[in-house]
């Protein structure tokens, strides 16, 4: 129910100067969004969701997407919890809800000659309000639609001296929408459902570095089958920022951040308990100003 912020941990901790990554955030929570994104639980009340994951890179691409630091690698571990709301009332007949999320980081970094170990807590996200309705007469079939603010708090770790810091000492602003649309019964199973979900990252100034970063578009989409209690695909994102980063007013040239990530994800429906698992990979394809990774997240959602 609930982007890494990055593709790995990395794509949006690395702070040098020297890249857009100076902290640059994009998309959904941490875990990202990929099946059901447009869906909310239909009944009111709280739900809780735990993603772990495990994020490995060598690879730290530069402004034309070639790798622009000959020595580099980076190994990290993650956790995050978020809490989701459900209101108890309809809005021109759409479900309502409210959801927030924090965690932390751990890991390991090399550049050049420069180790560094790093841990701490991770910047809150919020969609502050999400609205979702389904379209059609059949309430399960069909195409639900999903439209939400949310936002980024500079509430993490940070520290603009170190390579690494979970914080980015920023302020993000978020609107975004989903859809979701499931067929009906194939040859393979019950229903294929295709997701997509677009962000509007704007990004606040960082006041120790005097820093705005651009503003990235984020598409998540996903495409799978659901067999069963199963549901199994792949799932992807491209984020691309569409501006020019800017510091004491003055634009940066040539730092534009891009990435792109796709990889296979598959769940497992537990409704007698209310609960769900899934777990996810994730494969860099490309990437610009940021590191280029490899990650693998296991969730857990459950009803209250």
């Amino acid at each position: 129910m609930w982007k890494l912020f990055s593709a790995s941990l990395l794509a949006c901790l690395i702070s040098s100067e020297a890249f857009s990554a100076q902290g640059v955030a994009y998309g959904g929570p941490v875990g990202g969004t990929d099946i059901q994104n447009a869906v909310l639980p239909d009944k009111a009340g709280f739900y809780g969701g735990l993603v772990v994951g495990y994020v490995k890179s060598y690879s730290l691409m530069g402004n034309g997407g070639q790798n622009s630091i000959a020595d580099f690698s980076t190994s990290s571990g993650l956790s995050e919890f978020a809490l989701l709301y459900i209101y108890p009332f309809k809005l021109f007949g759409g479900t309502l809800g409210t959801m927030v999320a924090d965690g932390g980081g751990i890991g390991r970094v090399k550049l050049n000659d420069r180790y560094e170990s790093w841990r701490g807590f991770n910047d809150v996200y919020s969609d502050i309000l999400m609205w979702s309705t389904h379209v059609g007469d059949n309430p399960v079939r069909g195409l639900t639609v999903k439209l939400a603010y949310s936002m980024m708090l500079a509430a993490g770790t940070y520290d603009s001296r170190r390579i690494v810091s979970t914080g980015q000492n920023t302020f993000y602003y978020i609107p975004n929408f989903a859809l979701t649309y499931l067929t009906g019964p194939n040859r393979l199973g019950d229903g294929l459902e295709l997701d997509g979900h677009v962000f509007f990252d704007i990004a606040g100034r960082n006041p120790t570095t005097n820093y705005n970063n651009g503003l990235v578009i984020d598409i998540d989409a996903a495409i799978s089958e659901i067999i069963g209690r199963w549901q199994i695909g792949v799932a992807g994102y491209y984020a691309r920022q569409v501006t020019e980063d800017r510091q004491n007013g003055q634009i940066v040239p040539g730092d534009r951040f891009g990435i792109a990530v796709a990889g296979p994800v598959i769940a497992y429906s537990i409704p007698e308990w209310g609960a769900s698992v899934k777990l996810k990979a994730q494969f860099g394809i490309w990437a610009r100003n940021t590191a280029k990774a490899n990650g693998l997240l296991l969730f857990f959602s459950k009803a209250f």
